[in-house]
C-alpha cells in the first residue's frame, strides 16, 4: 500500500526588524520603474508648459495659447496621477500578496497533516476489514490532492517573494499591516473637487470654447458662428457633468471606505476570537485532551483562515484608500504614516 509523507515547511523568515506600509512606498520609490518613468513624464510635461506658457506670452499675451497649453499639462497630470496610483497599488499587491500566500501555505500545510493522518487511521481500519476500500481510496486521493495544493501554495509564495522584490528593489521583510483610522482621514468634498483633474481639465476645455467665440470674427460665416456658440453649450453641459461626476465619485468613494473599514473590523474581531480560541484550546491540546486531527482541524486552520479573511479585507481597505488620498492632492506616505 502506498504511503503518504507530510513535508513540513517552514516558510517564514525571522527579521531583526520590520517596515510599514507607508515607509515601504517611500523605500520602493528610488528603484521602481513605473514611479520612475512616471516622474520623468511629468518632468517632460512641466518643461514643456512653461516654454509654451513663454511661448504664448512672447511678444503678446496669447490666452488661447496659454490655455491650450494648460489644457496639455492637465491632461498630462491625469496621466501621472494614474501612473502613480498604479505605483502604489503594485507596492501594496507585492506586500499583501508575500503575506497572504504565506498563509496559504500553513492552511495547505495544515490540511496535508490533517489528510495524512486520516489516511492514515483509515488504513489502519481497512487493515482490520473496519473500513471499505471506497474508504481508503477516497482518503488516498484527499492527500494527493493536498499535496497538490501545497506544492501549488509553495510555487504562489516563491512567485510573491521574486515580485515583491521586482516591484520595491528589496528582499522581503516583515511588514507591519496596520489598520489607518479611517476618522483621520481628511474627508471634503471641496477638497475633492479641486483637485479633480477631470473637472479642471472641463473647465479649461470651457474657457477655450468661449476664447474661440469671443474672438470669432464678426463677419464669419453663419455657420461658424453657430458652431463656436454650439461648443460653448456643449463644454458648458460637459462642466456641469463632470461636476456631478466629482460629487457622486467623492461620495462613493467615502461610501466604500466606510464599508472596508468597517469589515476590516469585524474581520479583526473574528480574528481575536479565533486567536482566544487557538490559545485555550491549544493548552487543551497540549495536556493530550484534544486529538491532533481536532486541534488542526477546528482549532488550527480555523484561525488560519480567519487571518486569511483579515488581511484580504485590509488589502481592499489599502487599496481603496490610497488611490483616495492621491485623488485629493496628497502623498499616502506622508498622509498614512
Amino acid at each position: 500500500m502506498k504511503r503518504f509523507l507530510t513535508l513540513i515547511l517552514f516558510v517564514i523568515p525571522i527579521y531583526a526588524f520590520s517596515m510599514n506600509l507607508p515607509q515601504l512606498f517611500q523605500s520602493s520609490q528610488a528603484s521602481n520603474t513605473t514611479y520612475a518613468i512616471a516622474n520623468i513624464t511629468l518632468k517632460q510635461a512641466s518643461m514643456t508648459y512653461q516654454m509654451n506658457m513663454i511661448q504664448s506670452s512672447v511678444p503678446v499675451i496669447n490666452q488661447g495659447g496659454q490655455i491650450s497649453a494648460q489644457i496639455a499639462y492637465t491632461s498630462s497630470l491625469q496621466t501621472y496621477q494614474n501612473d502613480i496610483k498604479s505605483y502604489y497599488s503594485n507596492v501594496l499587491n507585492a506586500a499583501f500578496g508575500v503575506k497572504i500566500a504565506n498563509i496559504n501555505v500553513e492552511i495547505a500545510q495544515m490540511n496535508l497533516n490533517v489528510a495524512t493522518m486520516n489516511y492514515a487511521s483509515t488504513l489502519a481500519l481497512f487493515q482490520k476489514t473496519m473500513a471499505s476500500t471506497v474508504s481508503l481510496q477516497q482518503a488516498s486521493v484527499t492527500v494527493a490532492t493536498d499535496q497538490n495544493n501545497l506544492k501549488n501554495a509553495v510555487w504562489n509564495y516563491n512567485f510573491n517573494l521574486s515580485n515583491f522584490q521586482n516591484v520595491t528593489g528589496s528582499k522581503w521583510q516583515e511588514i507591519t499591516f496596520s489598520v489607518p483610522d479611517l476618522s483621520k482621514i481628511p474627508q471634503d468634498m471641496k477638497t475633492w473637487i479641486n483637485s479633480d483633474l477631470n473637472l479642471k481639465l472641463a473647465n479649461l476645455n470651457l474657457q477655450n470654447a468661449q476664447y474661440n467665440l469671443n474672438t470669432t470674427p464678426s463677419n464669419s460665416s453663419q455657420y461658424t458662428i453657430e458652431m463656436a456658440k454650439m461648443a460653448v453649450q456643449q463644454d458648458l453641459l460637459n462642466q456641469s457633468n463632470a461636476l456631478l461626476s466629482s460629487q457622486n465619485n467623492y461620495s462613493s468613494s467615502i461610501q466604500k471606505l466606510e464599508y472596508d473599514y468597517q469589515s476590516v473590523l469585524n474581520a479583526k474581531a473574528n480574528l481575536d476570537i479565533s486567536t482566544n480560541n487557538l490559545v485555550f484550546y491549544t493548552n487543551e491540546y497540549n495536556s493530550g485532551l484534544i486529538s491532533t486531527v481536532n486541534y488542526l482541524s477546528q482549532y488550527k486552520i480555523p484561525y488560519l483562515n480567519a487571518q486569511l479573511s483579515y488581511y484580504n479585507s485590509l488589502e481592499t481597505y489599502w487599496n481603496d484608500l490610497v488611490p483616495y488620498i492621491v485623488s485629493i492632492g496628497l502623498k499616502p506616505e506622508v498622509a498614512l504614516q
